[in-house]
């Protein structure tokens, strides 16, 4: 067995609790400290001397990872958001500039699943004699 969990009488040795880097030396045969959610590797202080500088050495290793990724958290994303909101504005501009809309008339709040509009009239004169207007064919606003 490679883990110990606290409470468990264990044999004469060094035990080490790698979730919270506790080092635990029990002289004689008995229970190690904690409940049953305390976890301990039975180890001797050679390997102890032998993992401390390798956990050391990744630490230098990964720090400047760590301050590159912070840096693209707090710098780059907002600026991303802002460039793609600038891109966004540009577009709608750009799309009205000349009359027309360059989202087709699109409406994201509008259901179009019944498919176009039936037209009741497709020109001449309607019953009072008038002639209709683009609104009265054509699309019906549904609500």
């Amino acid at each position: 067995m490679i883990m110990y969990k606290g409470g468990m009488i264990v044999e004469r040795g060094a035990y080490w609790s790698p979730l919270d880097g506790r080092h635990v030396k029990v002289r004689e045969d008995s229970a190690l400290p904690g409940d049953e959610s305390h976890r301990y590797l039975r180890l001797s202080p050679a390997v102890l001397l032998f993992i401390a500088p390798l956990f050391g050495m990744m630490y230098v290793m990964f720090l400047p990872l760590f301050g590159m990724g912070v840096f693209l958290i707090s710098w780059l994303v907002p600026l991303l958001g802002t460039l793609s909101a600038i891109a966004i504005t540009g577009v709608r501009i750009g799309g009205a500039a000349g009359g027309r809309s360059s989202f087709f008339n699109w409406n994201p709040s509008r259901a179009y699943l019944s498919g176009a509009g039936k037209k009741t009239r497709t020109g001449g004169k309607s019953k009072n004699g008038t002639r209709p207007s683009h609104k009265e064919g054509g699309d019906h606003e549904r609500g």
